[in-house]
C-alpha cells in the first residue's frame, strides 16, 4: 500500500505526494482548511491541537485523545479522526460544546477547541472512578484566561454519560488496511501490521528510525527537522502493545500506551504505576510507550530508574537472531547510547513480582506537577531478613548522570548487611554525594540535584516505617512533587 488511507470526520481521506513528516496539525489546518485545531506550543505541551481518534487495538474500541502536532501522516494509515468540526451532528450541538455555553467555559477561546476534544473522550469513558482520574483528564489542556473551575465542572456533568451516535459508532466495524509503505518529499515510512514484516524490514533497513507513538521524535522533527530518512513505524502492530500476568512477572509490550500501562500496574506494579501518573499530559500517554521512552536514552528519563531498580528484563529480537533479553542495567550504555543491534526492535519488558515483604517506591520532582521533566527521578527497592537487616538494595535515579536508570553504588554499598534503621540510611543518603556529579542546567542546579537525591531516600526510610506509613502511599495521587 501506497497511499495513506484514513478518515477524517468521517470522511474517508486517501493521502499521496504529502511529505510524511508532515504533522497531522499541519494538514487539518493547512490543506483541509479545518482551522478550529489551534497550534500552540508545537511540542505536546499546551493542548490547543488535541483531536480524537478510534483506537481498536484493545479488545473494545474506544476514544482517545491525541496531540495532533505530535501525529505524522502515516500514523494516521487505518484510523478514524474527529476534529472540532465533526462532533455536532444534523446541525445540533454536541453535549460537551452544550456543557461549555452552560459553564461559561471559555474567554478568549483559542483553547476551546482542544478543550472540547478532551471532554468529548472524557465523555465516552466509563472507567473514570477516581478524582484524580478527572484531573488527569484535563492535564493536557492549558488556559491562560477562563480558569480551570467551570472547566473541570463540565467533566463533572460529562464523564462516562455520552450515549449519542457517537457511542452508537464505536460498535461500527473498524478500518481494514494493508501494511503501508510510504514515500514523499525524500522520505521514507513503513507501517507494518506485523511484528514479523517490521523485523524484515529492520533487517533489510537497519538504518531506519523506529518510532511508535513519536512523542519523543515528533519534538524533534518540530523544532530541529527530521534526523532521518527511513522510519519504521510500530504502531499498527497490535501484539506488540499486549501486556499479562503470570506467576512471577508481568510483561509488558514495548508500544503498550502509558495510559494502559497506568491503570494495569496500580495494583499490579505499584510503582510503575505511581510515577505514570505525574509522566506527562493525558493526550501524550495515549500514544506515548516504555519502548520509546527507554529506547531513547534521556538521562532525565522516570521509567529507566523504576526498570533498573527492580531488576526489570528487557526483551530485544531481530530477525536472525530471535529473542535476546538484557537487564537495565546492561541496556544503556552512555549518553542515549543504547545496546538494540541495528536490525533489532525493542519488543517488551518483563517486569518481576516482587517479594510481599519488599520495599519499594518511585519518585518524581519537578518544578510542575504535570507537563514537565524531571528534575530528579528516583526509585528505591530494598530486601531486608528476619533481622531487619538489608540484603538486597537498589537505588536508582533519573537526572543525576549521563545515563538514565543510573545506580548509587556507594549508597548502596553503605545500606547492604546494615539494619535498616534511620541512622545507617543516613550514611547511606550521605554517600550519594560520591556516586553522582550532576550537571546544572535550567531545571535544577548540581547542588539541588544532590541534595534531593538524599533527600528522597530518607524519604523513602520515612514511608518503609510501618506506623508512619500512609495509607494512600501508592495511590497515583500521592506522587512526591516538590516545587523548587
Amino acid at each position: 500500500m501506497e497511499r495513506i488511507q484514513c478518515m477524517i470526520n468521517d470522511e474517508p481521506r486517501e493521502i499521496v505526494g504529502v511529505s510524511p513528516t508532515m504533522s497531522l496539525l499541519h494538514y487539518l489546518r493547512d490543506v483541509l482548511r479545518l482551522t478550529g485545531t489551534k497550534e500552540g506550543c508545537n511540542e505536546g505541551d499546551c493542548g490547543a491541537c488535541t483531536v480524537v481518534f478510534r483506537d481498536d487495538s484493545g479488545d473494545t474500541p474506544r476514544y482517545r485523545t491525541v496531540n495532533a502536532c505530535l501525529v505524522y501522516l502515516p500514523m494516521l494509515h487505518g484510523k478514524q479522526i474527529y476534529t472540532i468540526e465533526g462532533i455536532s451532528h444534523d446541525g445540533k450541538r454536541h453535549p460537551v460544546q452544550d456543557a461549555i455555553l452552560r459553564n461559561y467555559a471559555s474567554q478568549c477561546g483559542y483553547c476551546t477547541p482542544g478543550v472540547a476534544m478532551s471532554l468529548f473522550e472524557a465523555s465516552y469513558r466509563h472507567d473514570m472512578k477516581e478524582p484524580w482520574q478527572f484531573v488527569e483528564q484535563m492535564a493536557g489542556n492549558l488556559c491562560r484566561c477562563t480558569g480551570y473551575r467551570p472547566i473541570m465542572e463540565c467533566v463533572n456533568q460529562l464523564a462516562g454519560k455520552g450515549d449519542d451516535v457517537f457511542a452508537q459508532k464505536l460498535s461500527d466495524p473498524a478500518m481494514q488496511v494493508e501494511s503501508l509503505d510510504y514515500s514523499a518529499d525524500g522520505f521514507r515510512f513503513f507501517v507494518p501490521n506485523t511484528l514479523e514484516e517490521a523485523l524484515q524490514f529492520k533487517a533489510d533497513h537497519p538504518e531506519a528510525n523506529v518510532v511508535a507513538g513519536a512523542s519523543d521524535v515528533g519534538v524533534i522533527i518540530n523544532k530541529m527537522g527530521p534526523r532521518a530518512t527511513t522510519f519504521l513505524a510500530l504502531c499498527n502492530i497490535r501484539e506488540l502493545r499486549k501486556m499479562r500476568e503470570d506467576a512471577a512477572s508481568l510483561y509488558i509490550g514495548a508500544t503498550a500506551r502509558l495510559a494502559d500501562i497506568e491503570l494495569f500496574c496500580q495494583d499490579r506494579f505499584r510503582p510503575l504505576g505511581r510515577i505514570l501518573r505525574f509522566f506527562s499530559a493525558h493526550q501524550i500517554k495515549q500514544i506515548a510507550c516504555m519502548g520509546g521512552s527507554v529506547a531513547g536514552g534521556s538521562p532525565v528519563g522516570d521509567i529507566a530508574p523504576i526498570l533498573a531498580a527492580t531488576d526489570a528484563t528487557l526483551c530485544l529480537q531481530s530477525l536472525k537472531g530471535g529473542v535476546r533479553k538484557v537487564k537495565m542495567d546492561e541496556f544503556i550504555l552512555g549518553y542515549r547510547k543504547t545496546s538494540i543491534a541495528p536490525d533489532e526492535i525493542l519488543v517488551g519488558f518483563e517486569l518481576p513480582k516482587m517479594d510481599p515483604s519488599a520495599r519499594c517506591a518511585s519518585y518524581k520532582v519537578s518544578k510542575r506537577q504535570e507537563l514537565d521533566i524531571s528534575s530528579v527521578a528516583a526509585t528505591f527497592y530494598v530486601e531486608t531478613d528476619d533481622d531487619n537487616r538489608v540484603t538486597v538494595a537498589r537505588f536508582a535515579y533519573g537526572g543525576m548522570a549521563a545515563i538514565p536508570g543510573a545506580r548509587a553504588k556507594a549508597a548502596e554499598a553503605a545500606i547492604i548487611g546494615k539494619v535498616w534503621n534511620e541512622e545507617n540510611v543516613e550514611v547511606a543518603a550521605e554517600a550519594i554525594e560520591r556516586d553522582f556529579k550532576p550537571l546544572s542546567d535550567f531545571r535544577a542546579s548540581a547542588w539541588y540535584r544532590i541534595t534531593v537525591a538524599a533527600n528522597l531516600l530518607r524519604g523513602f526510610y520515612q514511608e518503609t516505617l510501618e506506623d508512619r506509613q500512609p495509607k494512600r502511599m501508592y495511590r497515583p495521587y500521592s506522587t512526591l512533587q516538590l516545587e523548587m
